[in-house]
């Protein structure tokens, strides 16, 4: 990967997926997230020209410099380019990395694995001081066959101040980015190759895991089962694929407080508190301490 490409790369958001849009969003609600309002995703549909409402909408907590998006369906009769899966499980799905130019890194990439697609736009609508405006995207999509344990993509801004709007930034949690997110799998190893393609700096934990810093920030882990389960106090499902968030909040302490006080279950460990699946939409929600507010 050219050296040009891989300080932009930085880890941007994670996308969960869940039957119920409204039931989902009153989860991250109860832990201390503002979301955006609902936004109705947009796409390419099969057999049609342009942009068409596909089944699903979304809604976001939007952070510093990330975000974590929440995708629910809200038609069930419109094409579902994320039906299988919700099939497979309510929880993580996306994990997507944030570049500069969309044409460039694919280059940079597609000289590294031939896993990824071309750059393709998107859009959905969002309120923009009371006018409905259109966010645009460009993004690189990883290929479900070659990398099947989650959809990874690779995503431009082109109007990143539609979404990082003030009034959606502030959180009763005190969140303040996601920092990390952990994946699951038998032999993480199997995982080495993602990491390296992303241009991320992989170190060894030990003999059952791997650690990847993203060059722009991001912290991409891989664990076994078991490791997972002694780390996050939650069994992960049983499938591999993308089980832990980690988001960086203001002051873990009143964090911690904010969540015993509406009855969250959770573990709480040295330096951080873990979020049960249950009560985060099939994924561990980890709360730890922002180093800048320490």
């Amino acid at each position: 990967m050219s050296q040009a490409i891989a300080p932009r790369l930085a880890l941007d958001h994670t996308g969960c997926i869940v039957r119920d849009l409204s039931a989902g969003a009153s989860r991250w609600e109860r832990l201390g997230f503002t979301l955006t309002p609902l936004s109705r995703q947009r796409g390419a549909v099969p057999g049609r020209e342009g942009f068409h409402p596909w089944a699903t909408a979304n809604r976001c907590a939007i952070l510093g410099r990330t975000y974590l998006e929440l995708i629910g369906v809200v038609d069930p009769d419109a094409f579902n380019p994320w039906g299988r899966f919700i099939e497979r499980n309510e929880g993580l799905h996306i994990c997507a990395i944030r570049c500069d130019d969309a044409d460039a890194t694919y280059a940079a990439l597609s000289a590294r694995t031939d896993a990824l697609q071309p750059p393709v736009p998107r859009e959905r609508m969002l309120d923009v001081d009371g006018e409905t405006r259109a966010m645009r995207f460009r993004n690189i999509f990883s290929r479900d066959e070659r990398w099947p344990e989650a959809r990874y993509l690779v995503i431009e801004h082109q109007t990143p101040e539609y979404l990082w709007q003030p009034r959606y930034q502030r959180h009763e949690n005190g969140a303040r980015d996601l920092v990390g997110v952990t994946f699951v799998a038998d032999d993480p190893a199997t995982l080495r190759l993602r990491l390296d393609a992303l241009g991320a700096a992989v170190a060894l934990r030990g003999a059952r895991g791997l650690a990847g810093m993203l060059p722009g920030g991001g912290m991409l882990h891989v664990m076994q089962p078991g490791t997972f389960a002694d780390a996050y106090g939650f069994a992960p499902s049983l499938r591999a694929g993308m089980h832990a968030m980690a988001v960086a909040v203001e002051d873990l302490n009143a964090t911690r407080a904010l969540l015993e006080k509406r009855g969250v279950s959770m573990r709480a460990t040295t330096g951080a508190v873990c979020v049960s699946p249950e009560h985060a939409n099939g994924c561990v929600a980890q709360f730890v301490q922002d180093e800048e507010t320490a």
